[in-house]
């Protein structure tokens, strides 16, 4: 009866609106990115359009728009393709406390309501191309110690093309308007869009990309080593803002209880000290004057 009630609910949340190919998927070789979430075998995808976005970015913003083209040249990770040693910066010049993106999550009460009213739920952010050199971008849970076989980096790109492509035969994803943050509530009665739980695990399973609810989530840029090679070692790097300071994402719930997805340059650990001496010193002269 649970599982009957679960179909129906699926069929009213998740599949209304324009079946439509509203992802730019992953073989454009200029892909944008999705929001995941997944809990009681139920799954929840969003497309990050243009809505939530710093102005900066410009028009239908994408992997490119975030970190540049200069990743895909070539045929090897040499010279000007080859992912920085550490860090791959932003193509905008955002500082501390700046933010990338932040919107509502559109239909993730339904998605919540869907999975049986959980109150925890693993999310992440993902975008992944399959056209020439393959990239990734994506939250990551534990920091990557070790680079990635192509191979690892291939098979993770192509089992998200496949769930991407599934998502857009249905949701609201709209493919005649790039301002339009589509979603869609699926369930893992179909394979292919179950798969958003499981990308973490095909990169080799060096590492997570899933975090819990209430986790802050680095961001890495990965790289293939070319697109006919699958022997050799691709580049792993974290996205950051001016100064290097780490580019981080997360979920919270905001003032009229809906939940947002935000993407921000973090504050360096100065900044959060100064912070809370400040607010020390305010209490502290309230109490005086009190």
């Amino acid at each position: 009866m649970f599982k009957m009630k679960l179909l129906a609910a699926v069929a009213a949340f998740g599949l209304s609106g324009v079946a439509s190919a509203g992802i730019n998927a992953t073989s454009t070789g200029n892909t944008e990115l999705v929001f995941n979430a997944y809990v009681n075998g139920v799954g929840y995808t969003f497309d990050l359009a243009d809505s939530g976005y710093n102005g900066l970015f410009g028009s239908n913003v994408r992997m490119n728009s975030l970190i540049g083209s200069s990743h895909v040249a070539g045929t090897n990770a040499t010279g000007a393709a080859q992912l920085a040693a550490t860090t791959v910066s932003l193509t905008q010049s955002l500082s501390a406390g700046d933010i990338v993106f932040d919107a509502a999550l559109t239909g993730f009460d339904s998605f919540m309501s869907v999975a049986g009213g959980a109150t925890t739920f693993k999310w992440n952010v993902w975008s992944g191309e399959s056209s020439g050199i393959r990239r990734i971008i994506q939250t990551v849970a534990d920091t990557p110690t070790q680079k990635l076989e192509t191979s690892s980096i291939n098979t993770a790109v192509f089992a998200y093309s496949n769930f991407v492509n599934s998502n857009n035969q249905g949701g609201t994803h709209n493919a005649n308007d790039a301002l339009v943050d589509g979603y869609r509530v699926t369930t893992d009665q179909d394979p292919e869009l179950a798969r958003a739980y499981t990308l973490g695990s095909r990169l080799a399973g060096s590492y997570a990309s899933f975090g819990d609810f209430g986790d802050e989530l680095d961001m890495y840029v990965v790289r293939g080593f070319g697109s006919g090679d699958d022997a050799n070692l691709g580049g792993v790097a974290q996205l950051v803002g001016d100064n290097s300071l780490a580019v981080t994402a997360k979920v919270y719930v905001g003032d009229t209880g809906e939940y947002r997805l935000q993407i921000a340059v973090v504050p360096e650990p100065e900044t959060y000290a100064m912070l809370l001496a400040g607010l020390g010193l305010i209490g502290f002269a309230a109490r005086r004057r009190a």
